[in-house]
């Protein structure tokens, strides 16, 4: 199944209860929330070749339930890698499939959620993820690198 598939399905009122519910916090931006929300139903799914799956973690500050893509791609211990999403155009998150093991263990509206939740982590616009892509763009390129040599000297060196 396809995050579209999901996010077509449902309204804001019926989103909205169960998103503020997980993310209590934004409800000071209700009217935003809500705007990009409706923007990302008029979109047309993107090809992509990413897959969404959730699972749930823990850290020092509580649990969370952390939303990566998948695309098929080893690592060198020889397990699927997993990548952080929140910078992709909305328009791809709607084309992505989402994993069965994430369908079997959350609800849709949860699915949804914890998607639309990652999707706007950096604004409620496409503009302002792009912005913020832009602004990592220009940190790495300011970023200097120590070569690998200058950190592992080769012996004899």
């Amino acid at each position: 199944m396809k995050f579209e598939e999901i996010i077509s399905r449902y309204t804001w009122q019926e989103v909205e209860p169960v998103y503020l519910e997980l993310y209590s916090k934004e409800k000071r931006k209700r009217k935003k929330v809500r705007e990009a929300f409706e923007y990302i139903k008029t979109l047309k799914p993107a090809s992509s070749g990413m897959r969404i799956h959730i699972e749930y973690r823990e850290d020092e500050d509580g649990g969370y339930h952390h939303v990566l893509g998948r695309d098929g791609s080893l690592g060198r211990n020889g397990q699927e890698e997993s990548y952080g999403i929140f910078l992709v155009d909305w328009d791809e998150w709607l084309g992505m499939e989402i994993e069965a093991d994430t369908l079997e263990k959350y609800s849709d509206l949860d699915i949804l959620c914890h998607c639309f939740w990652e999707m706007t982590w950096c604004g409620y616009s496409m503009e302002k993820v792009e912005k913020f892509r832009e602004e990592l763009k220009l940190a790495e390129a300011d970023t200097e690198f120590i070569p690998l040599e200058q950190v592992f000297p080769q012996d004899g060196a």
